[in-house]
């Protein structure tokens, strides 16, 4: 299971996603990681790093990151987390700065559900509740647009032009779910927010996919598996879907041949899949 590639509309990832081992998705075009469990050292420069949970595989590289911005004089980064994690996650990186003799550079922000953080001038992202063993949550990126309100679309450009110069009330700021990234989590993450649904690309976690180890004991461990993905197939509303961390105990052909077989047509079309 090593690096991948993935792109989607203007969007290119990249990064590592293995059950229980590592997983960071590095988004270039927004200056931003979701999760660093690997990090590559010429990747230090992406400054926004979005943490889902405190679980080693998804958080270990943390202070090397930090540690190789401050010896490269790069700016301090944004780390965004759960706030149940700021404390216990400030108080390693503390540890760490006195191993090393120098002072570490950085922003740690705790981020509640709803909570909008800005990226560029017309995106940004929120936190959503995500069910794991530990307190966690996975997070979605909107783009904001302002469009012309319904009743006001048959209009001509002039009149358009006419009613703006008027100062007339004819726009309306529009927030669309472009990623959502899931972390670890049970299947609760999908069906109870609407946004991660309706988002253009998901990254979902799909730690197990056969009988031998069944959703019961996908459930008690704070994972998704296949079978909940298949039987509630028709909430999702994504455009594409990329499922990861897979556990080590499947093969990449494995996965394949069981996504096919038990995923509907209509979803499977819009599935790819990390190893």
């Amino acid at each position: 299971m090593g690096h991948f590639k993935y792109s989607y509309k203007g969007f290119d990832f990249e990064g590592f996603s293995e059950g229980g081992i590592k997983t960071s998705i590095i988004l270039s075009r927004l200056d931003l990681m979701f999760d660093i469990g690997a990090l590559d050292a010429d990747k230090c420069h992406v400054k926004n790093v979005l943490l889902s949970h405190g679980h080693l595989d998804h958080s270990a590289l943390l202070p090397y990151y930090i540690s190789q911005r401050s010896l490269r004089k790069l700016p301090a980064p944004n780390i965004y987390l759960h706030e149940q994690l700021y404390e216990p996650m400030k108080k390693i990186l503390d540890v760490y700065s006195d191993i090393e003799g120098f002072d570490y550079s950085y922003n740690l922000s705790s981020v509640r559900p709803g909570d909008k953080m800005e990226l560029n001038k017309n995106m940004f992202f929120k936190s959503m509740p995500t069910f794991h063993r530990v307190p966690s949550q996975g997070y979605t990126v909107f783009e904001t647009s302002v469009k012309l309100k319904t009743e006001y679309l048959a209009l001509g450009k002039e009149e358009i032009i006419r009613k703006k110069e008027a100062n007339e009330d004819i726009f309306i700021t529009v927030d669309t779910p472009i990623i959502s990234f899931s972390g670890d989590t049970k299947i609760e993450y999908v069906l109870e927010n609407s946004e991660v649904r309706k988002s253009r690309i998901l990254f979902l976690e799909c730690t197990y996919v056969d009988e031998q180890r069944d959703v019961q004991r996908a459930r008690e461990w704070g994972h998704i598996h296949l079978d909940e993905i298949v039987a509630h197939a028709d909430e999702f509303e994504n455009e594409q879907i990329i499922l990861i961390h897979f556990s080590r105990r499947y093969s990449k052909q494995f996965v394949a041949q069981t996504l096919k077989k038990k995923l509907p047509q209509h979803l499977y079309d819009r599935v790819t899949f990390v190893y």
